[in-house]
């Protein structure tokens, strides 16, 4: 029972800290930014080809010296042998180069989910509202499916995906160790995502979001604030793809893009949690992603198939599994109506940004300087 609950309590800490960096990219866009991005899943999904496909061939590069079968052209052509020698008789037993790959493939996915919003903000800058929502949203379906279908990034058998390498066998307890991984990714993040808040960049954000004309009268150049928020939100996406691909909790020991490019997951739900919590309000996303994770995702993906059974759903000719995509949208639907209605800036309304030397003065600890006589 113990075990149990343990496994159980690492699942759904495991969900809170993905879905938060996933979800606190996308604020910083939607929410502090203003864009509307429809097509976050494709940056997410950057993070996953880096761990399951470049991190893999890095990995099998190093591993096909000293284990054999194992070699770079088996990642992609036999790839599920090759991942199983590599995460069984290679990767426990050099923990010093796992903690290198897991650093390469957090700073590499940053590095390329970043630059794919750079791409991706060049019609940002020119486009506004639906229909810039509907061109992300048509870009990452069109990723979605040349990635789906190449066989050199996601493998002969794309619905299946790529095996991950396991980079925390070496510690003995992988879930264990890829939950407070996981966790203490989110609590950067979140330290980051703060101090930019309440940075004179992130008062930028706020100030181009909400009146353009005025912050481009004050010399501000709005289209490299656009830019600059696109790049940052996508880079922390990218980052969410890696943690997740690592995680064996979140991604299984494998990555598809039937997956990692998931509009429900990695576009819907951010969309839902930075609803629930707060446009443009880290501390009320966290706490969304919180009550979400603790409350109703995990338990609902865990029991819906049982209670689906009590229910007799199949009797009444629906399908158990499409019960419970049913069931969270929902839930999750009944949370958004009750929570704008009572609410409507979310759980945790945006904030003012904090300066030190104001508090001080609000304080009274420090005095402001007397003018000069003259």
């Amino acid at each position: 029972m113990m075990a149990n609950f343990a496994v159980l309590a690492e699942q759904i800490l495991s969900f809170i800290g993905i879905y938060y960096i996933v979800s606190i990219g996308l604020n910083l866009k939607a929410g502090h930014m203003g864009i509307p991005d429809f097509g976050h899943a494709m940056f997410f999904a950057m993070g996953g080809i880096v761990v399951g496909n470049i991190v893999a061939h890095i990995a099998a590069a190093v591993a096909a010296k000293s284990v054999p079968g194992v070699t770079v052209a088996g990642v992609i052509a036999s790839n599920t042998k090759t991942l199983s020698i590599m995460n069984t008789k290679f990767f426990p037993y050099h923990p010093l180069l796992d903690i290198g790959l897991v650093i390469f493939a957090l700073v590499l996915s940053l590095i390329l989910g970043g630059i794919l919003g750079w791409i991706a903000s060049l019609p940002a800058l020119r486009l506004r509202g639906e229909f810039l929502a509907i061109l992300l949203l048509t870009v990452a379906e069109g990723l979605r499916v040349i990635f789906t279908y190449t066989k050199s990034l996601m493998g002969s058998t794309p619905t299946v995906g790529l095996s991950t390498p396991a980079l925390f066998s070496w510690t003995h307890n992988s879930g264990l160790a890829a939950t407070i991984f996981t966790i203490i990714v989110a609590l950067i993040v979140y330290v980051y995502v703060e101090r930019l808040h309440n940075s004179p960049a992130g008062r930028l954000f706020r100030a181009a979001r909400d009146d353009e004309d005025a912050a481009k009268a004050l010399g501000k150049n709005v289209v490299t604030i656009r830019r600059d928020a696109m790049i940052i939100g996508s880079a922390l996406a990218g980052l969410a793809g890696a943690v997740y691909a690592l995680n064996p909790f979140l991604g299984g020991g494998s990555v598809a893009a039937v997956s990692i490019f998931n509009r429900v997951w990695w576009t819907f739900w951010p969309w839902a949690l930075i609803i629930l919590g707060g446009m443009a309000s880290n501390r009320g996303t966290g706490l969304a992603t919180i009550i979400v994770g603790v409350s109703l995702i995990w338990p609902v993906r865990l029991y819906s198939f049982k209670v689906a059974q009590v229910l007799h759903a199949s009797a009444l000719g629906i399908n158990p599994d499409q019960f419970a995509n049913a069931l969270e949208y929902a839930f999750i639907g009944l949370i958004i109506l009750i929570v704008q209605a009572v609410l409507p800036r979310g759980i945790i309304p945006e904030y003012p940004s904090r300066t030190l030397p104001f508090e001080k003065y609000a304080r009274g600890k420090v005095l402001p300087p007397k003018p000069k006589e003259e």
